[in-house]
């Protein structure tokens, strides 16, 4: 009897030392991948970046992903003809993706004695709304104060689009156009990576265009104006050189305004002379800012009711 129960606790070693073994074993897995337009394929070990990235955009932490992104014991992409290769432990799952595809998953084990070959399909996706209006039906020009702007997940959507987009609700302060039967409005918007300054989800208040097409209210791509309150209550934009040039609002001489207390844009503690003297040629020139106590604090710009002058002219001409 006793050596029996020896004999079992020695199998039984055995068999968990084999287990061990072979859940570390590492093999080289080559296979095929394709998708119906033969384009690139992501193919992840255990989903392991996905899953790192979906916790960057929680926790707004991106440290470590270019290096776990660039890792090729994690990720691959298969060649023109499909083929691909990577080391995994048989153990480990592979995941095949690609943008609006069904993901598919194997197990190594499974991939490497059956051969398994893997053909992405694409997946169910809404249709966009065709829309071939190029004269808004509508146009509302407002001082707009920010409500909420959301981005609008399109991975559902048919085809690709290299713009983001948004979900825009803003509060409607002042009107220059045609008058909105709600003192809210909500559009979509659309960007294409704008930087900092002229990202409109940027400000709090700005002068908006807004068109209705065919039923929907669009912002017009890239027309808007930060505002900002004046000592007298009024709503104007400083002088701002990039804007300048982009709008062409160089040939439109600013006012002189005095904006309300809260109105200026801080500075680094350190500056140096040539630092500061860099900033007066390229962003606060002297006649168009204060500098003091580490502020620009702007003393020329546009009210409001020019602004709209200036972008009708120029929308007019456009539409010759």
């Amino acid at each position: 009897m006793k050596c029996k129960q020896a004999l079992f606790k020695t199998l039984l070693i055995l068999t968990t030392l084999i287990s061990e073994c072979f859940a570390s074993q590492t093999v080289t897995v080559r296979g095929i991948a394709r998708d119906s337009s033969n384009n690139l394929i992501a193919i992840s070990v255990n989903d392991t970046i996905r899953k790192f990235r979906d916790k960057a955009f929680e926790n707004n932490d991106w440290k470590g992903y270019d290096a776990l992104a660039t890792n090729k014991n994690l990720y691959t992409i298969p060649d023109s003809a499909g083929n691909y290769v990577i080391t995994a432990k048989v153990t480990d799952t592979l995941y095949f993706s690609k943008r609006k595809y069904v993901t598919q998953k194997y197990k190594v084990a499974d991939i490497v004695k059956n051969n398994i070959q893997v053909h992405l399909n694409r997946a169910q996706c809404i249709p966009n709304k065709e829309c071939n209006q190029k004269i808004p039906s509508k146009l509302y020009i407002f001082v707009g104060e920010k409500i909420n702007v959301t981005s609008v997940d399109r991975s559902q959507y048919c085809g690709e689009m290299m713009d983001s987009e948004y979900k825009a609700e803003y509060k409607i302060e002042q009107e220059f156009s045609e008058h909105c039967p709600s003192s809210k409005i909500v559009f979509t918007a659309y960007d294409h990576n704008s930087t900092y300054e002229f990202d409109f989800r940027n400000y709090d208040h700005i002068l908006v265009f807004v068109g209705e097409y065919c039923g929907d209210l669009i912002h017009l791509k890239y027309q808007f104006f930060p505002l900002y309150k004046t000592a007298d209550g009024r709503w104007a934009t400083p002088v701002k050189l990039k804007a300048e040039q982009i709008y062409q609002l160089d040939q439109y001489t600013p006012s002189k305004i005095e904006f309300d207390q809260s109105v200026s844009f801080d500075l680094p503690n350190d500056l140096s002379e040539e630092q500061i003297a860099q900033l007066r040629k390229y962003k606060f020139p002297e006649k168009h800012y204060d500098i003091k106590d580490h502020k620009a604090i702007p003393i020329m710009g546009r009210y409001a009711e020019d602004l709209v002058k200036i972008w009708k002219v120029a929308y007019e001409k456009n539409e010759e």
